[in-house]
């Protein structure tokens, strides 16, 4: 084989090195010993062998490792790789010196892991559904309506409405596994996608309740009246704008207001202008307008200056059009007719019923006897009734149809007993008894029973005792075969039958004239009326009516006393006043004789019969009853027979094996399909709940569906067991209880078909982890708390916790002023009367004037008002109120704070009192005893000091002598005359008389001593020997000669005779109270009382004015007081000031109400609940300043802002938990999943095979190609491309898209995946660039050659080409030609070999790697 040959053969890419070697020779000339030669034998032919020197050039091949392969020392070959960083494949670990060079990671094989393991060809890959093989790895996908579960092999069936709520906005409603339809809340209606919800509108039920138009206004109805109303108090109804009297008309003569509008009318002699307001003179000549077509009019016409006018006769009415005449109503006023009333064209006439006759007023009707002519028609007996008669039969004849005639009754066949049978049948019973063996009724009766008798003959009669509760003829029947809701009794043979149904088994409607339970009861109908056969109620023929049809004629009948023949066929019922034919049910045409026709009934043929046509064989002309076509039943033959019947009404009973259905029409068997199908070729599948044979079997999962072939239970999402009949086990969810429930939070339970948290009422979020946030409470925390001044709702049931000062409902009542606290729950504790306690602490309030912790203690002395915070400012020992702080002086002391003393001549209580006290002395100031001026004495000083006495209450003696008296106030001697001497002890001489005058003290207050007589002159207003007393009380002036003109009490001024006034009064005769802002004697003193307050005129003590307290009235009432002295206590709410004169509340913003009790109703706030609130969006304004809460999804100012991103709740207070860049409700909470993902909170991405929004789009990508979640495209592997990766890679292309070419020699294709060369057969290498090696062929040279011989093979085929006369198919046959066995040959032959034909032995075979 030539160099190159061996080369192609080695199928390596093996670069060769060509190395010329020159082997050693003998030099030309030089001589080689000659060997020596064998010893030489007769007879034997002897060969030399010569030498030479000879120089030969011999060619080798030496093999060498190409590079990243080497040769191991016992290798046949480069078998061992050297590591390099491109060797292995896909991560795969080059391990040096080893047979297999590189370890693969899983997936992977091959000696460099060039090639990927098929896992799915094992098992499916432990797949349910799909297995798609991936490069070093596998993958399961699930069939469309179906998602992987967590162990990434398990198929769940997807529960629609978990992804993305099915892409519902509201509510999703599950109804099968993967089938949803969507529902919107309440007030909301579904769009036409059947996924979004638009809020209904309100306007669209009823027009809102609007008169006229409707219009939504921030989604509430707005009701809108035509031009010409305006809207009624009520807001929806429209009332009529009389444009005439509000002036709005304008019109020139006259208005004349009309429904929604106006009309201008002109003066005789003047015509409407054409703009329907202004009169202009008509100048042309008058015509008669009723000249032409009598004016329009119907009757009568007149003509006037506007028109025609239209009359009418008496009994009529003008129309509508003021031109047409209509007979009016007459009866509809309620005339004097008794019974009937007949409207006439311009009157009435009255009628009565059949069986009364019109009373002589023509209003009234009289009973009319039937009976009295000719027992009216009866043939036997007739009893008059009231507006009828009865007909009734003598014994032993029943009534004829007629109930008129009379027929026999039929005899009754008796019994062997001798007894009449009954309705039922008798219990049977085999009983031996004597008896005669045949009733013969005949005169020979007796004679046969005597000759029985005699014989002693013995009839054994048959009867039957049915037992187990079983009866009929032959107790083939039980309470089960009851029809049509009948039941057994105990005792009773038969079924008790309901209302309408008779029969054994209760299968028979009652007969005619009967109704009721049993039919065992008789109608009670008249005049050919029909009774309902379960109430009884009468159903009366046409011209008929009343309770039990009784007015109206019998059959054949007319006229009012029933007397005239109809001449109608069939003897037919006529009306009952005109005669005119009136046919029973079936019947039409003028004289009945035509049936209705197909698919009509009743009377007259009005009614169309219900019967569902297709199914129906007739209906009944009478009742309308439908009779059913063999396979179908029901009322109106609606329904197919049930599994097991045939036949008309479906009530033949099948007779097929079980398992195998009937033809619902013939009872025909029909064909037995296997389990699971049904069907003439039992191609169908088992409808929903039934399974087995034929699908004869009902499945009995609780409405899921079963398994079609075993009937095992296919429970949907949420339920398990045998039945279906259990919830998945707490924590448990979806299909077949697998998934886990989420952690839901607050005592929530997870929904056991969605795994959704169901949270209680109170909280929200995904996991039920947020309580509803204030304001707000119930499921979902829809719903707005009414709870009022801060009182706080229950999260779950929205009752309200009042805050400390309020009760009620919705916390709208201040708490009365004997309880306090939350919800007003604790009783006051304080004194009654003395205070009232804080609504809000239960602290009592004191009134003025006490303290304690109950209020119990009047202020402590030299305190007062409220709280006792003020002290008394009185004196002189005056006791203080502890209420006001008014003084209460002491007897003697006046004044504000009883700072004054009496003045001189008062005492006692607010110197009231005037003193008695004479001669000018003064009183005490307490008690008004007189303080007598020395010389005198008695109670009122009246008396003066008896002779010899003086002084202080005339105490001291005088010490006069020789007749002097002396003075009683000083006890001077006044010595008579001739005596002088301080005790007068000395006697004067003649000389002295005018110098004992002079030396006898002299005159006091000015009197003047007479120098005659030495005694004194006293001047006005003095009395006294000296001048040394005033006038007595009452007296003055002169000589005391003048009587005081004073009121009683009142003193007068002892000179001048001025009235001295009581503290309080003024005037010359202290008739005059002191004037405003004065007080006390002569009002001289001005009161000091501030804020208006008025000083007692006598004392000066202040009167504050309500609301003002205090000794000078400078201090308002303290906070919550008000009134008189600040006595009452406010009762306003809510820490409201009152005004502390009236005690009217003066409300805080926010409050309103009498007491402030009321907050602001909605929409308004501020003081006095005066402004508008600006909150939008359903946003709550704080009723004290305005400012929004906002509700679920708000936030802003005004609640005008939604919810920025990740926030959600009230206020926008929570934070969403929603993954994956999916969006949050912002009401709610809920997630809004972003394509690709769903779960509660969008943490899952889509599963294989859907993607989008709600992962609700299924993917089409075709050999097992994922998709992009988000988009759906389809993520082609690598060998396939197309927008569903449905194409392969085109030849010469691989890998991801099919983007990468092919690099193989010769056109040979590549592995679309891998991109690894499909080398045709005879190539081989990386690129197939390489042909077989020796020994090897076949695509890639991966077979081995089979050939003996030596041969080789072709490289492609494989096909040996024999050498050396080897044949066959692998030449192994035949051979070369054998020599003979001879060394000499031998050796000979060996040595005339060439040098260059031998065999050489190779120290290596071709590189292998």
């Amino acid at each position: 084989m030539s160099f190159l040959e061996e080369a192609r053969a080695a199928g390596r890419a093996v670069v060769l090195a060509l190395v010329l070697l020159l082997l050693p020779a003998v030099p030309v000339g030089a001589s080689v010993p000659p060997r020596p030669l064998l010893p030489l034998q007769p007879g034997i032919t002897v060969y030399y062998m010569g030498y030479r020197q000879v120089y030969t050039t011999e060619a080798r091949t030496v093999l060498r490792c190409c590079r990243g392969w080497m040769q191991q020392p016992d290798e046949e070959g480069c078998l061992s790789a050297e590591c390099s960083a491109s060797l292995c494949f896909h991560g795969g670990r080059c391990v040096p010196g080893s047979a297999q060079p590189c370890h693969c990671p899983p997936g992977f094989q091959g000696p460099r892991c060039q090639y990927d393991v098929d896992e799915c060809r094992t098992h499916n890959g432990g797949c349910q559904h799909r297995c798609v093989n991936t490069p070093g790895s596998y993958l399961c996908e699930c069939k469309p309506g179906f998602r992987l579960h967590t162990d990434s092999r398990t198929c769940l069936a997807i529960n629609s409405c978990a992804l993305g709520n099915g892409g519902c906005q509201h509510h999703c409603v599950q109804l099968t596994i993967t089938r949803h339809r969507c529902q919107c809340r309440p007030g909301f209606q579904l769009q036409e996608d059947g996924r979004h919800c638009v809020r209904r509108s309100p306007c669209a039920n009823r027009n809102g309740s609007c008169m006229h138009r409707c219009q939504v206004v921030r989604g509430l109805a707005r009701c809108e009246c035509h031009v010409g109303y305006q809207l009624a108090a009520d807001g929806k109804a429209c009332e009529d704008v009389d444009e005439c009297a509000a002036g709005l008309a304008q019109c020139a003569h006259g208005c004349l207001n009309t429904q929604g509008s106006f009309k201008c009318v002109c003066h005789a002699g003047y015509e409407l202008g054409a703009d329907g307001r202004q009169c202009y003179r008509i100048e042309m000549e008058i015509v008669n307008s009723c000249e032409a077509n009598n004016g329009g009019c119907s009757h009568g016409c007149s003509h006037t200056s506007a028109g025609p006018l239209c009359t009418c006769p008496r009994g009529y009415e003008l129309d509508t059009d003021q031109r047409t005449c209509i007979d009016v109503d007459d009866c509809a006023d309620s005339p004097c007719c008794q019974q009937v009333c007949t409207n006439n064209p311009g009157g009435y006439e009255c009628g009565c019923y059949a069986g009364y006759r019109l009373s002589a007023d023509g209003c009234g009707c009289e009973d009319v006897d039937e009976c009295a002519s000719s027992r009216g028609g009866c043939e036997h007996h007739c009893t008059n009734l009231a507006g009828s008669f009865q007909c009734s039969c003598e014994a032993g004849y029943r009534l004829h149809e007629d109930r008129r005639g009379c027929s026999p009754l039929e005899e009754p066949m008796v019994d062997l007993d001798g007894e009449l049978p009954f309705v039922r049948p008798l219990p049977h019973i085999a009983v031996l008894q004597d008896e005669l063996p045949q009733l013969f009724q005949d005169d020979d009766v007796g004679a046969d029973e005597e000759e029985a008798e005699l014989r002693g003959e013995h009839t054994l009669t048959e009867k039957f005792v049915c037992l187990d509760d079983s009866f009929g003829h032959d107790c083939s029947l039980t309470c089960d075969d009851c029809r049509n809701g009948g039941t057994c009794l105990l005792g009773l043979d038969g079924c008790d039958c309901p209302e309408g149904w008779t029969g054994l088994i209760c299968n028979e409607t009652c007969p005619p004239d009967t109704f009721g339970k049993n039919c065992s009861f008789s109608c009670s109908c008249q005049n050919g009326g029909t009774c309902d056969s379960v109430t009884g109620a009468c159903r009366c023929p046409p011209g008929v009516s009343g309770t039990n049809c009784e007015d109206g004629c019998p059959k054949g009948y007319y006229g009012k006393h029933c007397r005239k023949k109809c001449n109608c066929a069939n003897r037919g019922r006529c009306h009952r006043l005109y005669g005119a034919c009136l046919c029973d049910p079936g019947l039409y045409g003028r004289f009945c004789h035509l049936t209705c026709p197909p698919w009509a009934f009743g009377p007259g043929c009005s009614e169309e019969c219900q019967c569902v046509q297709p199914h129906t064989q007739s209906c009944d002309k009478r009742d309308g009853s439908c009779s059913c076509k063999a396979g179908f039943r029901g009322e109106r033959c609606q329904a197919e027979c049930e599994l097991g019947y045939f036949g008309p009404g479906c009530w033949q009973a099948c007779t097929c094996p079980v398992g195998v259905a009937c033809d619902s029409v013939s009872g025909e068997c029909g064909k037995r399909c296997p389990a699971g199908f049904q069907g003439e070729d039992c191609g169908q599948e088992c409808p929903v709940g039934t399974f087995g044979v034929n699908c004869s079997s009902s499945c009995s999962c609780g409405g899921a569906p079963c398994h079609g072939v075993t009937g095992q239970c296919r429970c949907p999402p949420g339920r398990t067991g045998e039945d279906c009949e259990a919830d998945c086990p707490e924590g448990r969810w979806g299909l077949g209880c697998q998934e886990i429930c989420p952690a839901c939070q607050h005592a929530a339970r997870c929904d056991p078909e969605t795994g959704a948290c169901l949270c209680l009422p109170g909280f929200v979020g995904s996991r039920c982890q947020d309580v509803c946030p204030a304001g707000w409470y119930g499921p979902s925390c829809q719903t707005r708390c009414s709870c009022a001044n801060d009182g706080h709702c229950h999260p779950a049931t929205g009752h309200c916790s009042c805050a400390p000062g309020w009760t009620g409902f919705s916390c709208q009542r201040a708490c009365d002023t004997g309880h306090w606290g939350p919800d007003c729950s604790h009783p006051c504790n304080c004194s009654a009367g003395h205070g009232s306690c804080d609504a809000i602490s239960g602290l009592c309030l004191c009134e003025a004037g006490y303290v304690g912790p109950r209020c119990e203690q009047q202020c402590p002395q030299g305190h007062f008002g409220p709280g006792c915070e003020q002290r008394c400012q009185c004196q002189h020992g005056a006791a203080c109120d502890h209420v006001s702080g008014a003084c209460t002086c002491p007897a003697g002391w006046r004044g504000t704070f009883c700072e004054h003393a009496c003045p001189a001549g008062f005492f006692g209580l607010d110197c009231r009192s005037a003193c008695n006290c004479t001669a000018g002395a003064a009183c005490d100031a307490v008690n008004g005893s007189c303080l007598c001026p020395a010389g005198r004495r008695g109670p009122r000083c009246a008396e003066t000091c008896p002779a010899g006495l003086y002084g202080d209450n005339c105490r001291h003696s005088c010490l006069c002598q020789n007749g002097g008296t002396c003075d009683p106030v000083s006890g001077h001697c006044a010595c008579p005359e001739g005596w002088a001497g301080l005790a007068c002890e000395k006697e004067c001489l003649p000389r002295d008389v005018r110098a004992g005058c002079r030396h006898s003290g002299g005159c006091l207050n000015g009197g003047l001593c007479d120098p005659h007589t030495g005694r004194c002159l006293c001047p006005a207003g003095w009395t006294g020997d000296k001048c040394q007393s005033p006038c007595l009380r009452g007296w003055f002036g002169e000589a005391c000669a003048q009587r005081c003109s004073c009121p009683p009490g009142a003193a007068c001024h002892h000179v001048t005779g001025a009235c001295r006034c009581p503290p309080g009064f003024t005037g010359s005769g202290c008739e005059q109270g002191c004037p405003p802002g004065r007080y006390g004697p002569g009002c001289e003193q001005l009161c000091g009382c501030l804020n208006g307050g008025s000083c007692d005129a006598a004392t000066g003590a202040c009167r504050c004015p309500t609301g003002f307290l205090g000794t000078d009235c400078n201090l308002t009432c303290p906070q919550g007081r008000f009134g008189p002295n600040c006595t009452h206590v406010c009762g306003c709410g809510q820490g409201a000031a009152c005004d502390p004169v009236t005690g009217t509340c003066l409300c805080p913003p926010g409050r309103a109400g009498v007491r402030c009790e009321r907050g602001c109703p909605q929409n308004r706030f501020g003081v006095g609940c005066e402004h508008t609130c600006s909150c939008r969006n359903g946003g709550l304004c704080h009723a004290s300043n305005g400012s929004c809460s906002c509700g679920l999804g708000w936030t802003g100012r005004h609640c005008e802002l939604a919810c920025p991103p990740g926030r959600y709740g009230a206020a926008c207070h929570l934070e969403c938990s929603c993954h994956n860049n999916s969006t949050c409700e912002p009401a709610t909470g809920t997630c809004r999943c972003g394509p690709g993902f769903y779960g509660q909170a969008c943490e899952h991405p889509c599963p294989p095979g859907f993607h989008g929004a709600g992962c609700q789009g299924l993917c089409w990508c075709q050999h097992g190609a994922p998709c992009d979640p988000i988009s759906g495209r389809c993520l082609c592997p690598a060998g396939f491309h197309g927008h569903f990766c449905e194409r392969g890679c085109e030849p010469g292309s691989f890998g991801e898209g099919c983007h990468q070419r092919c690099d193989c020699d010769g056109g040979a294709p590549c592995d679309p995946v891998t991109g690894l060369c499909l080398c045709p057969p005879g190539r081989s290498g990386a690129t197939c660039n390489l042909d077989c090696r020796r020994g090897q062929f076949g695509p890639s040279c991966t077979l081995h050659c089979d050939c003996g011989g030596g041969a080789d093979c072709d490289p492609v085929s494989g096909q040996c080409h024999c050498v050396d006369g080897y044949m066959g198919p692998t030449c192994r046959e035949g051979g070369p030609l054998r020599l003979p066995e001879n060394p000499s040959l031998a050796q000979g032959s060996a040595g005339t070999l060439p040098a260059s034909s031998r065999p050489t032995s190779r120290s290596g075979g071709p590189a292998r790697h």
